[in-house]
């Protein structure tokens, strides 16, 4: 009966490709943000959030601070984004800093369906748009993180696909304009990289199709123009406010301290030996498909088909540039990861109905994931940390049935297999929200950490309040929520002390000095700050 009417349902929906984004979102809006804005600020997500708050405070869009110091590791145009928010909203809350997270998800996934739509199909197109989404990496971690990288990533990636479509039209104009544009609103998201990808995505093509030529074609040139006429016009602003030089030699660092030659040797060679296996990881369960390239012939088949073989020559030249950089984060790979998963699910199409012994073993493997992850909201009611969650006997018995029968449709509908998958994989991701989201909350250390930020910016609202000018450095997460209680920027105030004026300070630089404790908080590595007034002498 659950087969007849999923089958009925896929009958409907591919006769109804609205609804089909209908059904989808239905199913990935709760799964995306339920419990967005609960856990604190992680990982780079305070800088972001920082710059943005002292940007919104003073105005300054061109002059990022970071506590009062002027910043200069990213270009500001993520911070605009949330700056606007904030000013549209009124609010600079957790959800809020995350919101364009979840945008650019969806911005990302429907590109990748309507781009890919004319080489693969309108179904294979949607399970790549629906498989990247659903990786581990994304839709486990990065999807609630309020960070630059989905963004740059879709830019990026789009860039790669108009180089593909405008050059088989030979529209060689447009080609080169719409994507030295496209590098340039990257540029001004995340720096140098989108300049380096933009160079391997034109040299992948005009190589593979032997046109090497167009390489030096006026077209090329007035697209590197258009390139440096943006980047020019917001540079020129840009030094009215600040130091250009400072700012293009920190870009220029950030880039080149990923590679080799900027780590430690034994570091380097770990990452280089390990990062295979470390990408099939991150990007579980849909990286488990590359096992579809041990098939007889898979490799001449990709290559005899051009749209493929751009695909796979491009994930083979960029790479290296992640391979060899120590540095590397996950969420670098995103603009890389669609490539990978465009090649591997559309030659898994074409060997799943055939039962070669890859996709057979593969198919087998996923299923006894898929009925093993269906069962372990069962263990929830028994752990400390979970059975707080309201209901929890209840959500435990739903979601394992909801996931019971995902697992159940993925072993019958063989010919739809991958897209429930996908379906699956968002019923257990709501599931993460329900019940690791609040076991998070009672042992992240960044909870207590966000309590006092707020306590303290609430009681010194109205009052002046400075940091220290020596000692341990205030982490960017508390400096976030004081700075958004009290509606201003902390600042490093310079001495000689300030009268009638509150100051934060690392405790261990107050000895012998005379002043009256207000407060007290530790943040990250355990050290003590203290909220105190000096007392005149």
């Amino acid at each position: 009966m659950v087969e007849s009417l999923a089958r009925r349902l896929i009958t409907f929906l591919s006769q109804h490709p609205g609804w089909v984004a209908v059904f989808t979102l239905l199913l990935a809006l709760p799964a995306l943000l339920v419990h967005l804005g609960w856990q604190p600020l992680l990982v780079d997500e305070p800088i972001r959030a920082l710059v943005a708050l002292e940007m919104h405070y003073s105005g300054r869009f061109f002059a990022p601070t970071l506590q009062g110091l002027p910043y200069y590791n990213k270009p500001p145009l993520f911070n605009w984004l949330l700056v606007a928010l904030f000013r549209l909203t009124g609010r600079q809350d957790e959800w809020i800093l995350r919101l364009p997270t979840i945008a650019a998800l969806l911005l990302y996934t429907t590109a990748l369906w309507r781009v890919l739509r004319p080489q693969l199909g309108s179904r294979l197109a949607f399970t790549v748009a629906l498989a990247f989404a659903t990786t581990g990496r994304v839709l486990f971690y990065d999807s609630f993180l309020g960070l630059i990288d989905l963004w740059h990533a879709c830019l990026t990636w789009l860039g790669f696909m108009a180089v593909w479509y405008l050059g088989q039209r030979k529209q060689w104009v447009s080609l080169f304009v719409l994507t030295y544009a496209l590098t340039a609103v990257g540029f001004l998201l995340k720096g140098l990289p989108s300049v380096v990808f933009q160079g391997l995505a034109l040299l992948v093509y005009f190589l593979d199709t032997r046109q090497w030529r167009r390489l030096f074609g006026w077209q090329h040139v007035l697209g590197v123009l258009v390139m440096l006429l943006i980047l020019g016009s917001y540079f020129f602003i840009y030094s009215k406010h600040n130091s250009l030089e400072v700012a293009l030699a920190t870009l220029w660092s950030q880039s080149s301290q990923r590679t080799v030659a900027a780590q430690p040797l034994a570091e380097s060679v770990q990452y280089v030996l390990l990062f295979p296996f470390d990408f099939i990881k991150h990007f579980l369960p849909w990286s488990l498909l590359v096992g579809c390239l041990l098939v007889p012939g898979a490799r001449r088949l990709v290559m005899a088909q051009p749209f493929l073989r751009y695909n796979a020559l491009l994930f083979l030249a960029i790479l290296p540039v992640y391979w060899l950089s120590p540095a590397t984060i996950p969420r670098y790979l995103f603009m890389l990861v669609p490539l990978g998963l465009t090649v591997v699910i559309a030659l898994y199409a074409q060997y799943q109905p055939v039962r070669t012994l890859p996709t057979r073993w593969l198919d087998g493997l996923l299923l006894g994931l898929l009925t093993v992850s269906a069962l372990a909201p069962l263990v929830t009611p028994f752990v400390s940390l979970t059975r707080v969650v309201p209901g929890v006997w209840a959500w435990a018995v739903a979601m394992c049935a909801a996931l019971g029968v995902g697992a159940y449709l993925f072993w019958r509908l063989a010919d739809y297999r991958l897209l429930v998958l996908a379906y699956y994989l968002l019923v257990l991701r709501l599931a993460f929200d329900i019940f690791i989201f609040p076991a998070r909350m009672q042992t992240s250390s960044e909870v207590p950490y966000r309590t006092a930020a707020i306590r303290v910016g609430r009681e010194t609202k109205g009052r002046p309040l400075v940091l220290y000018p020596s000692g341990w450095p205030l982490d960017n997460v508390e400096a976030f929520y004081i700075a958004r209680e009290r509606g201003e920027t902390l600042t490093i105030a310079p001495l000689p002390l300030r009268p009638h004026t509150l100051y934060l300070a690392d405790e261990r630089q107050l000895r012998g000095m005379r002043y009256r404790t207000l407060d007290r908080f530790r943040i990250d590595d355990g050290i003590l700050f203290v909220l105190v007034e000096f007392q005149q002498p």
